[in-house]
């Protein structure tokens, strides 16, 4: 019974964590976002205004815009890094939901070890 209550103790403590960590990363990944989006915007007026940086061939058709925007290479880093925030924010949320399955577990086999089972 100690062990569990050990094991029960220590898997609060990594839950506890993981919630502020999760606030943390999803902090990070609303600024890479945000980053993100100011940049494709940026990029996509540049685009339609003044055309390609690379070629004089004047300004770019909205409907292109997006994707010629989303290629050039601050847009994508950016695009890069918003993607590692999200996935870093999916692995902590999908550990929080581990460890409250842990924690449902654990307290399950204490109160069969209390009533004797």
């Amino acid at each position: 019974m100690q062990d569990l209550m050990m094991e029960m103790k220590q898997a609060r403590q990594q839950f506890a964590e993981c919630i502020t960590a999760y606030k943390h990363v999803g902090r990070q990944l609303a600024e890479s976002e945000r980053k993100y989006r100011i940049a494709l915007r940026k990029e996509i007026l540049r685009l339609k205004v003044d055309g390609p940086a690379e070629v004089d061939a004047g300004p770019v058709a909205w409907t292109v815009c997006g994707d010629i925007a989303r290629g050039e290479q601050e847009v994508a880093e950016l695009r890069l890094k918003r993607d590692i925030r999200k996935s870093d924010y999916d692995v902590c949320y999908e550990k929080i939901l581990q460890l409250k399955t842990e924690i449902r577990l654990l307290e399950g086999e204490l109160a069969a070890m209390r009533r004797g089972e």
